[in-house]
């Protein structure tokens, strides 16, 4: 099994989250034996954003760096554990709320017919349409539970910015 910046990369959806790890000694602690939850921002998830800002932040090393570690948790969690958190503590010391139609209670999210039926577990397995109801700082797991020898990687729809990181 690969560790967390091949997996990632080999995800290929990736490349720019990829790149900022890349430039960052983040990537050089992601390589080591341990254990990683990263949450991966997808390109189109850059994309969203305003080019300005982009390019910005990956000529600022340290804000980049940041925004890197905001996206790295100590500790290997599944998408299955991440039903039973509130927070999590980032590499870069802030925390990632967690939220999902069964932590949050009942929501205007429901099924086209009304049922509570995504929100169950069968014999440990977690499906689908909970794991796609599951958010970190209100980004969407597209892709959950992509393993690693070095930690679990969880593929999202938005780049987390930390506090104090200005958008331009």
């Amino acid at each position: 099994m690969e560790d967390l910046i091949a997996t990632i990369r080999g995800l290929g959806t990736c490349t720019a989250f990829t790149r900022a790890l890349e430039m960052t000694r983040l990537a050089i602690a992601l390589r080591e034996p341990g254990a990683y939850t990263v949450f991966a921002p997808t390109d189109a998830a850059f994309a969203r954003m305003k080019e300005e800002f982009v390019e910005d932040l990956f000529e600022t090393r340290d804000d980049l760096s940041r925004v890197a570690k905001y996206h790295v948790v100590i500790g290997r969690y599944k998408a299955a554990d991440l039903l039973d958190m509130t927070f999590l503590k980032t590499m870069e010391g802030q925390r990632l709320i967690i939220r999902s139609s069964v932590t949050s209670g009942p929501s205007s999210q429901h099924m086209e017919d009304g049922s509570d039926a995504h929100g169950y577990v069968i014999k440990d397995t977690v499906t689908m349409t909970l794991l796609q109801s599951i958010q970190v700082n209100g980004a969407n797991i597209v892709q959950a539970n992509v393993g690693a020898s070095n930690g679990i990687v969880h593929v999202i729809d938005k780049v987390l910015m930390p506090h104090f990181v200005l958008l331009i």
